[in-house]
């Protein structure tokens, strides 16, 4: 006896595609490492500094002011602590979040605005001693019908 397909539904499937390019990103990394970047060392607290965010908008080098594509993020969460302001701030509260390690490759802004990742302050060891917010993970979202 022969069984039947399984049929998704357009939703379905575009979460389908979504999971299977996070699976690749995260285990594909074709890209070369443009520079040696170390987390900030607390001092003597245990730790750098981390936080947790949701993407506000993204900033691309073919449209926007910026010289590499740029997240603009919203901190909802610090490990400093509840009464702590994390660094790095920009004017209106936001944080610029930048991927060195191609997490958004094969992502489009779509893809990302509403999303949630985590990022840490890392200062470099070369050039500019000028600290970013680094992209540690993107959060997969699962899209309901």
């Amino acid at each position: 006896m022969a069984e039947k397909g399984v049929i998704f539904g357009e939703t379905a499937a575009k979460q389908i595609a979504k999971t299977v390019r996070e699976v690749s990103r995260r285990t594909v990394n074709e890209m070369p490492q443009r520079g040696r970047w170390h987390g900030r060392r607390g001092g003597g607290s245990g730790g750098g500094h981390t936080i947790c965010f949701t993407i506000d908008s993204v900033l691309c080098p073919e449209t926007d002011y910026v010289a590499e594509t740029t997240l603009v993020v919203t901190a909802t969460w610090y490990t400093a602590g509840c009464n702590k302001i994390p660094p790095g701030a920009n004017d209106d509260g936001t944080y610029s979040v930048y991927d060195l390690c191609s997490y958004l490759q094969g992502l489009t802004p779509a893809d990302l605005v509403s999303g949630t990742g985590r990022a840490t302050y890392h200062y470099p060891l070369t050039g500019d001693c000028e600290p970013r917010w680094i992209i540690d993970d993107l959060c997969p979202q699962p899209e309901c019908a």
